[in-house]
């Protein structure tokens, strides 16, 4: 996993990957996956919220970066990983009970 930034430092990328994971100002985790049709979703682990957390059709971008710029309100901190498996065990080791 590497964090991402615009500017580059120690284990960092300045390229956004296919698998991407993010968390958010409230503290929980999502993931942004590509639903079909070119359209790419966050889904969040609050468990209340789902995936409907960035209010569906409206909030999904047509690649990753649309998808960030839609909730970039809310972002703290952008990853990048080299695999589907590896973005998805960091999601849910970061799910809530």
């Amino acid at each position: 996993m590497k964090k991402y930034v615009e500017n580059k430092s120690e284990e960092t990328t300045d390229e956004l990957t296919n698998w991407v994971g993010i968390e958010l100002s409230n503290l929980n985790r999502g993931a942004i996956l590509c639903f079909g049709d070119n359209r790419y979703h966050i889904i969040t682990n609050e468990d209340f919220y789902g995936n409907r957390y960035y209010g569906g059709i409206d909030y999904d971008g047509c690649n990753v970066k649309d998808a960030l710029d839609k909730v970039n309100d809310h972002l703290c901190t952008i990853y990048c990983f080299d695999s589907y498996k590896e973005l998805m065990t960091w999601f849910v080791k970061g799910m809530k009970d």
